[in-house]
């Protein structure tokens, strides 16, 4: 929808980036190349932090004319964006350590391919593609792509977003296209299935982007501009232009921003139509009838949301009696008591019933995304709680649905196990303290408690199969982090496969459950017999059980089993870890006069020995 100049006003009276981004999200709206420029203006005289990110563009189709959109729709997104485009039509050549590309030193690189460079048949119709054929060149088609993504992946640094041009043109088979044996649309979405599937099995950082997802979402007539597409190889209309430009850089705010960990959801006029106090079980709007569908097709959204790894957190006024029933009881509520890791439902200012969430779930209130309908409620946590990012839920409720689908910290480039399963680890977590409240009244003290769960710790080294995993834990744990440092998929598959680093991680599992892939260490060797300690990180979800002790433990064994006498260490302090300030002189450390901290392997055996409540499985764990 084109923006009138009433609302480019309105527009332009936005406080944020993120107020901007809603609102041209909620109605649709596509600014002229002019008014992105002043909103584009207004947004930097709102002086909002932003990242600094450098951007490589690789293309065969004219990819200059998309700067002013990847450049606004950057700064909807809090980020700065510094610009290299390949020259047009190279792309193996980029893919060597002298190109321009690599010197560029990408954080990021957009590859830009089109249907016809995937192969030469694909230069006529596929509807003349005889079905004998297309196996072959679909094999060839993904070799081609496996090798050209290795290139890059191989040569270029940061994270890669693979993208292919979909076909301007309606299927050669018309209408009768979705029937047909040698359906285009099918044999397409078997080749983008295909090549996704060899990305995230075979590549590290590397995303694919389905341009198709794109043209559904606002049409294809809308999405292609043949005449630029026929006179200057630029396929774009402004609104798919901006389209385009949001999808990458959304991603790339998702890869660069802090990542989102916690939806806590009001209840009344959010999750539901009406007040249930007042309105009662039966009168509150949640069904198939207007406005009650809206309500359903958002608790699906939230649903959606859980399985890409966000923990649900309820917080309401209400009485909690209430609540429950519709939770439990209600034939059309999707969202049931057991879907949220930790609730609050009493009648408290709803800051201080955030920082309670954030102190039961151990997380930080800047990994929280709060989610209300009352202006009133919204303001007081923006007041309280700066760090919490506030969604205002529309009162439309036809808009109600996507309200949280343009918020780039709830995108994602992996999804691991641990993703899929933390709303029950959560749970497994309360049972643990119920058990510890239990034993506690009975005389029982922590040591009691410790033994009574069974751990079992699995200790790994070197593991490239859960590569993501690993690369998550750098980016995504703040409190028990000895040096905060990030590391992508690349970077940590680099450190797995270098001969002078070792990457060891563990997993925890007790008589509730396995909590996954929940601690991290990476040593660097400097010389033939010192070593150093370039991160130890461990999840807050197992503090308190002895779980880091036991995994260090296991480390300093393994290393002095391989003739690693010394091993140095780094604290380096942040707003959030504190928690580990005192870890490394608890544990045999000895702080230098550099500031740095020394553990002597032949010193002392008594944070060898294994005296922990925990079996370990693991390297040199006998």
């Amino acid at each position: 929808m084109r923006i009138s100049d009433d609302q480019l006003e309105k527009l332009l009276a936005a406080q944020s980036p993120r107020e901007l981004k809603i609102m041209l999200a909620r109605r649709n709206m596509v600014p002229t190349l002019a008014q992105a420029s002043k909103l584009h203006k207004h947004i930097d005289a709102l002086q909002y932090p932003h990242k600094s990110v450098r951007l490589g563009i690789v293309h065969t189709y004219t990819s200059e004319l998309l700067d002013p959109w990847l450049h606004f729709s950057a700064a909807l997104n809090q980020l700065e964006l510094d610009i290299y485009h390949a020259p047009y039509g190279v792309t193996i050549q980029e893919a060597t350590p002298s190109s321009g590309l690599a010197a560029h030193a990408p954080d990021i690189t957009l590859i830009l391919l089109t249907w016809e460079d995937l192969h030469p048949a694909l230069r006529t119709t596929a509807a003349c593609i005889q079905p004998a054929d297309r196996q072959e060149i679909h094999v060839q088609i993904q070799q081609a792509m496996t090798g050209l993504i290795g290139r890059f992946r191989d040569n270029v640094p940061g994270n890669i977003l693979v993208t292919i041009l979909p076909s301007p043109l309606s299927p050669g088979l018309g209408l009768y296209d979705g029937m047909a044996a040698i359906s285009e649309t099918h044999w397409w979405n078997l080749i983008k299935a295909s090549l996704a599937n060899e990305i995230r099995e075979k590549f590290s950082a590397v995303t694919f982007i389905d341009m198709d997802q794109l043209v559904m979402q606002v049409g294809r007539n809308n999405f292609f501009d043949l005449r630029l597409w026929y006179s200057s190889t630029f396929p774009f209309t402004p609104t798919g232009s901006l389209a385009v430009s949001n999808a990458a850089t959304t991603i790339i705010a998702s890869l660069h921003l802090t990542k989102a960990k916690v939806i806590v959801l009001d209840a009344d006029n959010t999750m539901w139509g009406g007040v249930i106090g007042e309105d009662g079980f039966n009168g509150i709007a949640l069904g198939q009838d207007y406005p009650g569908r809206a309500y359903v097709d958002f608790q699906k959204r939230i649903l959606s949301l859980q399985q890409r790894g966000f923990i649900l957190a309820l917080c309401s006024k209400n009485n909690p009696e209430d609540v429950l029933e519709v939770l439990q009881n209600h034939p059309h509520q999707l969202l049931r008591d057991e879907h949220f890791a930790a609730q609050r439902v009493n009648w408290l200012p709803k800051p201080d019933n955030l920082r309670s969430l954030a102190e039961e779930l151990n997380l930080g209130l800047d990994s929280f995304i709060f989610v209300d309908d009352s202006d009133y409620e919204c303001a007081a946590v923006r007041h309280s709680l700066q760090e919490v990012e506030v969604i205002n839920v529309p009162s439309s409720a036809p808009e109600i649905p996507t309200c949280l689908d343009n918020l780039a910290r709830l995108e994602i480039t992996s999804l691991t196990r641990e993703d899929l399963e933390k709303t029950a680890m959560y749970t497994q977590e309360r049972l643990r303290k119920s058990q510890f409240e239990v034993l506690s009244a009975a005389g029982g003290g922590v040591k009691d408690y410790l033994q009574s769960l069974n751990m079992k710790m699995s200790v790994g080294l070197d593991d490239l199969s859960n590569l993501q995993r690993l690369a998550q834990l750098t980016q995504k744990t703040n409190q028990f982090n000895l040096t905060t440092r990030r590391y992508n998929e690349q970077d940590m598959a680099e450190k797995i496969n270098n001969a002078n680093s070792s990457v060891f991680h563990f997993s925890l599992a007790d008589s509730f459950g396995d909590s996954g892939i929940v601690g991290l260490a990476i040593i660097e060797m400097e010389s033939k017999n010192s070593a150093r300690l370039d991160n130890f990180l461990m999840s807050c979800r197992v503090i308190g059980r002895m779980a880091e002790q036991a995994f260090l433990s296991t480390i300093l064994r393994n290393l002095r089993s391989r003739g690693i006498e010394e091993l140095s260490a780094d604290y380096i302090p942040t707003r959030k870890n504190a928690l580990v300030e005192t870890f490394l002189p608890d544990n045999g450390f000895r702080e230098t006069a550099d500031g740095r901290y020394v553990r002597n392997l032949l010193e002392s055996v008594q944070i060898l020995e294994n005296d922990f409540p925990i079996k370990i499985e693991g390297p040199d764990c006998e």
